[in-house]
């Protein structure tokens, strides 16, 4: 277990929650507040939401279980929910940087808000609440589209192109690694489920997210995953699949299930050797940028679970349900674990 792995998620996570803050200050305080529909109405409340997360995963870090989140004061603006969002920010990362080896791999036992009591490794709750906050921030995303705003980019593998080389020391390891591709091939499977009631019109219909309508926020998905495989193998795609080549969700689940396997397959042959090695990507628009593999594939799986927090809002907007796809879930199933 990689210490340092962790110190880097946290302060991409801290990276991402800032520039989404920011994203969010021209909103008119009506636009903050309107009830949009998605899984917490408001752009104010899906960033509180993100921020109540943070601080009950960390109480639990602690050795407490609340039975509940904290009430937040309902700030009309900005600059309130970021100035409660300082001293938790600074609380998490101080607890991140401080954990060992030995501590991420120690099981801490909580109960859950039902009084369930359930228990998991320290590295998967703070790997959880990481997934959590990109989900979460792929829904604001959508909601200041619909506003008429202009979302700022979090993708993780910008975060490391920033970072310019400082961060290759940071691997997941290949066990934990072929446990997050398992993690998002569920993730995606129960996404595609969640679509399933939607009438074809539904499917496709313009609903001014990053990607239209829902058939396009799943080919995004897909064409990613397909995109870097691509890459993996050591070709340079200049463009992802188009939403149109996929007319109804059979033909999405088609070609998804090929891929799947196919990426499966692929990093279940990855030693830890093979993810250190640094390889020379070439962008869609030509660009060559030097990425570690594990930041690569790392990249992939937070994309996912972002697009798939969008894929979310689209459904609750149609009067879909979307299913569950949180991280620390996959994690309770697989364990047989109480999943309040």
């Amino acid at each position: 277990m990689n210490p340092q792995h962790f110190r880097r998620l946290y302060d991409y996570n801290a990276w991402a929650n800032r520039r989404t803050l920011e994203s969010c200050v021209a909103l008119a305080p009506a636009q903050f507040t309107r009830p949009l529909g998605s899984s917490f109405s408001s752009v104010r409340d899906t960033l509180v939401h993100i921020l109540q997360g943070e601080w009950f995963w960390h109480e639990r870090w602690q050795g407490r279980s609340p039975a509940a989140v904290p009430t937040v004061q309902p700030y009309p603006d900005v600059a309130g929910v970021r100035e409660q969002w300082k001293p938790i920010e600074s609380s998490i990362l101080g607890f991140v940087n401080s954990r060992t080896a030995e501590d991420l791999e120690r099981v801490l036992h909580y109960r859950t808000t039902e009084g369930h009591p359930n228990s998991q490794p320290l590295w998967q709750m703070l790997q959880h609440l990481a997934n959590h906050g990109s989900y979460h921030r792929g829904q604001i995303t959508t909601l200041l589209r619909q506003l008429g705003a202009a979302p700022a980019a979090t993708d993780l593998i910008l975060y490391y192109r920033e970072q310019d080389g400082k961060a290759f020391d940071a691997a997941i390891d290949p066990e934990r690694l072929r446990l997050l591709y398992d993690y998002n091939a569920w993730a995606n499977r129960r996404a595609l489920e969640s679509c399933a009631a939607l009438a074809p019109e539904q499917f496709t219909r313009p609903l001014g997210s990053s990607f239209s309508s829902l058939r396009d926020t799943l080919a995004h998905i897909l064409g990613a995953e397909w995109l870097w495989l691509e890459r993996f193998h050591g070709h340079s795609p200049t463009a992802l699949p188009a939403g149109l080549e996929f007319p109804d969700l059979a033909g999405v689940r088609a070609r998804w299930g090929e891929l799947e396997r196919r990426f499966l397959s692929f990093v279940g042959g990855l030693t830890a050797s093979d993810l250190a090695r640094v390889y020379e990507f070439r962008t869609t628009k030509g660009v060559v940028y030097p990425s570690a593999l594990w930041q690569a594939l790392q990249h992939v799986a937070n994309h996912g679970a972002y697009h798939r927090g969008q894929v979310a809002t689209l459904l609750r907007q149609l009067g879909a349900k979307a299913g569950y796809t949180d991280l620390i879930y996959f994690y309770r199933e697989r364990s047989g674990q109480a999943l309040d």
